[in-house]
């Protein structure tokens, strides 16, 4: 068995979490499909493995972000020819299909079309999937897994690996990987592999924010410089920069009319986010509603 805790406590179907909306859509395998989240961790491969074992199908797992696997050659020299076996319960699983080149999608689109057997693609890029596959395929939109879920799931693989933890420290590691749970379980890991002081350490080091709050809302409230706000915020966690804000923010002595204002635009910027809404868009709105 796997080393990795991800990996090693992967869900059967029926433990699937946070997407249960999607699973229940899954009562046989029947039709090609496209995993969608903007962030990893939401169970989309998670989810594929388990299809593969509830109801007894074949999986051929490929990962299309290498460069030997994002070509037109990998579509048509590795995938196609498994998909002419004849066998129909067979799941194809292209982890990362939003890497593969347009002239890969366009091959796959053909290979799709004639294939035994049943595609799952997953990608966190949507955009950069061929208007052509999406059509020929179901798009599932995984949300990012709840806090209190990550929370829960945590408390079960700490009990399972018996490791010392707080109830507090878990709430942490949630909060800290915002909606990812992969990363949650494999942050628990480390945590467990570190001495106890060293331990408290990576804790303290999922506390740290590179945004300098007190200048950002200055820029924003003060200074109206869009711009300039909108380049210190973290793009590869935007949720996180959101929240801490909010945290900072609500708790600072501000005006109610700014503080009214903060509330609005991060609750815009949460659901936006979650909903899957460009991540740039969706912070340059949060820092105009700021600005106004």
């Amino acid at each position: 068995m796997s080393k990795l805790w991800a990996i090693k406590h992967r869900p059967a179907f029926e433990d699937i979490v946070g997407q249960e909306d999607i699973r229940t859509c899954f009562e046989n395998v029947n039709q090609h499909s496209i995993f969608y989240s903007q962030g990893a961790g939401t169970g989309k491969t998670s989810l594929a493995y388990a299809l593969a074992d509830k109801y007894g199908f074949t999986s051929h797992t490929f990962n299309a972000s290498s460069k030997k696997t994002r070509g037109i050659e990998f579509v048509e020299e590795d995938v196609a020819p498994l998909s002419r076996s004849g066998m129909w319960e067979t799941i194809f699983l292209l982890d990362e299909a939003d890497r593969l080149t347009p002239q890969a999608q366009d091959a796959l689109k053909g290979v799709i079309e004639d294939a035994c057997g049943f595609f799952i693609l997953t990608c966190n890029d949507l955009s950069k999937v061929s208007p052509w596959l999406q059509s020929r395929c179901q798009v599932r939109h995984f949300k990012p897994i709840a806090k209190e879920v990550i929370e829960k799931q945590l408390g079960k693989v700490s009990a399972r690996e018996n490791v010392d933890i707080t109830d507090g420290d878990i709430r942490t590691i949630a909060a800290y990987h915002e909606g990812d749970l992969r990363n949650s379980i494999s942050a628990l890991q480390s945590y467990a592999s570190l001495p106890t002081a060293e331990a408290q350490q990576f804790l303290r080091q999922l506390f740290v924010s590179d945004i300098d709050h007190k200048k950002f809302l200055s820029l924003c409230f003060k200074e109206k410089q869009l711009q300039m706000a909108y380049s210190m915020l973290n793009y590869s966690k935007p949720r996180k920069s959101v929240q801490s804000i909010f945290e900072y923010g609500t708790q600072s002595s501000a005006s109610h009319e700014s503080m009214m204002k903060l509330i609005t635009a991060s609750i815009t910027a949460e659901r936006d986010l979650i909903n899957g809404v460009e991540t740039r868009i969706a912070l340059y709105n949060y820092v105009k509603e700021l600005t106004q």
